[in-house]
């Protein structure tokens, strides 16, 4: 990577006029980078190989075409894996998010320029039912090894730490209908 590269994120999923609206700021801005979440339920998550890449071709396209590199945000585990579904925990089989993640980066190979595996793993609202540092780790390394051995070029980063922890249970205690 170049330095100084800067970024933004951006929720492309939805409404393909708005993510192209969204990108073009993007880029107008003088970004080069999007952060953009890939669910992996709303990827794989039927059954285990069938897989909707309707949203993420377009995604990728749009953002080839405004000349935008992807940084994908990957997480939210499907119901068939386990993992404290319908919050958002590690998959019981750490292998199926490694098999999920090799069909992804096989199929966008050279287009998407980094991955992160997970985000904020320290909140319990993200990894169900408790945060647990060994476990991210176990889980890390082996969507790491997966995604570095379909593409090499693309980066691979650790979900990123939420600053305040406990905050989002605080929250949620103190506003329940949130």
């Amino acid at each position: 990577m170049n330095s100084p590269e800067y970024g933004i994120q951006a929720f492309l999923w939805w409404r393909p006029e708005v993510a192209s609206r969204d990108l073009q700021m993007i880029r107008e801005m003088g970004f080069t980078w999007c952060k953009v979440n890939f669910a992996w339920r709303d990827i794989e998550g039927a059954a285990k190989g069938a897989f909707d890449w309707s949203r993420t071709d377009r995604i990728v396209e749009q953002a080839a075409h405004e000349r935008i590199d992807l940084v994908v945000r990957v997480d939210h585990q499907p119901a068939w894996t386990g993992g404290g579904f319908p919050t958002n925990g590690p998959p019981d089989n750490l292998q199926d998010l490694a098999d999920f993640l090799i069909a992804l980066a096989s199929r966008y190979k050279g287009r998407i320029r980094a991955y992160e595996v997970w985000n904020e793993p320290n909140q319990a609202i993200l990894w169900a039912p408790q945060p647990d540092p060994a476990a991210f780790a176990d889980l890390y390394a082996a969507t790491r090894t997966a995604l570095e051995h379909i593409d090499p070029a693309a980066r691979v980063v650790a979900g990123g730490i939420a600053p305040a922890p406990d905050w989002v249970p605080r929250m949620l205690a103190a506003r329940p209908n949130l």
